[in-house]
This record gives C-alpha cells, sequence and structure tokens, in this order.
C-alpha cells in the first residue's frame, strides 16, 4: 500500500472543512453550534480551533481533529470486521466443491460479480466508494448522488467489500465524515477531492482482489 502523509491542516482546510461537514449559518460562516454539538464541546471551542490566520496550522487538537473527520471508533470497528468477514468468505469460496459457500451467500446474489465505484458527489468537494450489485437502478441511484469517476467489476460481493477498505485505507488522512443531514447515504466511505487518485482496478490486482 502506497503510504501518504496527508494534507495540511491550516486553519483554512479546517474552515472549509467544517463548513462542508457540518453545515454553514444563514450568513455562510461554519456553523460552530453544529460541530458543537456533534464533539460535545462549547461553541466558544470550536471558534478558538478557527483562530489565527488561513495559513497557520489549525489550532485544533491532533485528536480532535481525528474526530471530526473519521467515523467514530464502533462504526470504524465494525466496518473493519465487515472486511475481515469478508475476507474469510473470499477464502471459503475458494474451496473445492462449494464446501464453504453458505447458501444465504448464494441467495443474496452475494456470489454474483458486483460493481466497486468511485463517485464525486454533485455539489460538494468530496468522493466516495461505492459497492453495487452492477443492476440499472442500484448504477442509478449511484449517479443520482454523483458522477462515476471510476468503477471495476470484482467477483463477488465480498471482494467488494474488501476492495472498499482498501481504497479508504489508501486515502485515510483524506477521509472525512460528513452530518446525515449533509450526506444520508454513505458518509462512511466519503474523502475529500484532493486526495491522490486512485485506481480501482489497479488497487484490485494488487490485492488480488480480480
Amino acid at each position: 500500500m502506497v503510504v501518504h502523509r496527508g494534507p495540511r491542516w491550516t486553519r483554512k482546510r479546517l474552515e472549509a472543512m467544517l463548513r462542508t461537514c457540518y453545515g454553514e449559518t444563514a450568513r455562510g460562516s461554519v456553523d460552530a453550534q453544529a460541530v458543537a454539538d456533534a464533539m460535545h464541546v462549547s461553541s466558544r471551542t470550536v471558534r478558538r480551533w478557527l483562530a489565527g490566520s488561513n495559513r497557520q496550522l489549525a489550532a485544533v487538537p491532533h485528536r480532535r481533529l481525528e474526530q471530526l473527520r473519521l467515523p467514530a471508533a464502533e462504526s470504524e470497528l465494525r466496518g473493519r470486521q465487515q472486511a475481515d468477514y469478508a475476507r474469510e468468505a473470499i477464502a471459503q469460496i475458494a474451496l473445492p466443491k462449494d464446501k464453504g459457500v453458505l447458501p444465504v451467500w448464494r441467495e443474496r446474489g452475494w456470489l454474483e460479480p458486483h460493481v466497486v465505484a468511485i463517485l464525486d458527489i454533485t455539489g460538494k468537494p468530496w468522493k466516495q466508494v461505492v459497492i453495487s450489485n452492477g443492476s440499472a437502478r442500484s448504477m442509478n441511484e449511484c449517479r443520482r448522488r454523483g458522477s462515476i469517476v471510476d468503477v471495476t467489476t470484482v467477483p463477488t460481493r465480498f471482494h467488494g467489500v474488501v476492495l472498499a477498505q482498501e481504497v479508504l485505507d489508501e486515502i485515510e488522512p483524506w477521509r472525512l465524515h460528513p452530518l446525515p443531514e449533509l450526506l444520508p447515504v454513505g458518509r462512511t466511505h466519503v474523502w475529500s477531492n484532493d486526495a491522490p487518485a486512485v485506481d480501482l482496478s489497479v488497487l484490485a490486482v494488487s490485492k488480488e482482489l480480480r
């Protein structure tokens, strides 16, 4: 995996992230109260984080910055557990004569090829990785959220789950976690659109998911 150092968190970058992920006031400034409510701090603390000039490093503690831009630890753990389960399922699928295949996987269509796509979310400075069964309905839903900037097909849904987690690991320093009012679906799979580009096909091959 390529290791990226990550963006420089200046006051300007922090303000832009808070505005897009937590909302704006009627005057177009950061909704400090929304940020405060989400972080369980005072709005005065939020304004202190935003003190200084635009080029200065943001006056926010690293721990708080991670809380601001990432899903809760419980959510992250669930995502990694799902990826671990998917890896185990891939190993079971590879056993001879379908010995490791659970009937429910076949019933739910999880053993059919799936699509993994990266979306450029409409009207937001975000990208999002999504997993689809490739049906017209599912792909149309993706296009309603944003334009598809990259796409690849993998053998099963389990391969898609693992690939999506690999994408998130690849761009981790740029990940964001908008409020549900601002992005109702898939907000744990979002990152800033100035992150290094991810080539899904190349990543899938390098992780032996194709």
